[in-house]
């Protein structure tokens, strides 16, 4: 567990001036500050309306140290575990699929990858992959002893094939270590009301208004 509480709540968001990615996805993915996690700390998928924590803001809590942190007060408040679909609905706005050779889709996994776990923090190098790996909240294998664990998604590059591949999966290592690993988190996202929207509502109030006095 970490010795510093991060601050709490959804704070007030800005809109970061860095933009994930490539021009082909700026429509469908921005990164966006919080006021509780700091600048360029989360991923805002604009398609789903779905908001991403970055992966390392979680290191050293574990799962149940996570879900833990979830409820008012908690170090996430107003999160929550992403589940696979979350994962998935990501990949598909992003514009990634698992197992393509597309360089433009492997590209684009190796820099969610990158984002989720900035250099130095949390991503793993096996001799066949390069990627982010968290928890999720599917329910995993049922362990020996009879306790439950939770899946993984792994997120970045197949690089023991050639052409490399995407790697973006439910990796199968579910639960490898609830004390250690890492674990996604996801909100809806809070959009502003535009106020051209505003203004179309008050003229309404207006001419219900005006019906009433002629009435």
């Amino acid at each position: 567990m970490k010795t510093t509480t991060i601050k709490q709540g959804f704070g007030v968001m800005f809109m970061s001036c860095s933009i994930l990615f490539s021009s082909q996805t700026l429509a469908a993915t921005i990164v966006i500050d919080d006021a509780s996690f700091g600048s360029q700390s989360v991923l805002r998928d604009t398609t789903n309306n779905l908001d991403y924590l970055r992966l390392d803001f979680t290191m050293g809590y574990g799962y149940n140290g996570v879900t833990a942190q979830l409820g008012a007060g908690g170090d996430f408040d107003g999160w929550q575990v992403a589940s696979s679909s979350d994962m998935l609905s990501l990949g598909s706005s992003v514009g990634i699929s698992n197992g393509s050779t597309d360089t433009l889709q492997v590209s684009l996994a190796e820099s969610l990858r990158d984002w989720f776990c900035p250099t130095g923090t949390c991503v793993n190098l096996s001799s066949t992959h390069e990627y982010a790996r968290g928890l999720i909240s599917d329910a995993g294998p049922v362990y020996a002893s009879g306790a439950p664990s939770q899946d993984a998604f792994s997120i970045g590059r197949r690089f023991n094939v050639e052409p490399n591949e995407v790697d973006y999966r439910i990796s199968g290592y579910g639960g490898l270590d609830h004390l250690n690993e890492e674990v996604f988190l996801v909100r809806a996202s809070v959009v502003p009301v535009p106020a051209a929207v505003w203004l179309f509502v008050s003229g309404i109030g207006g001419l219900g208004l005006i019906s009433r006095r002629r009435a």
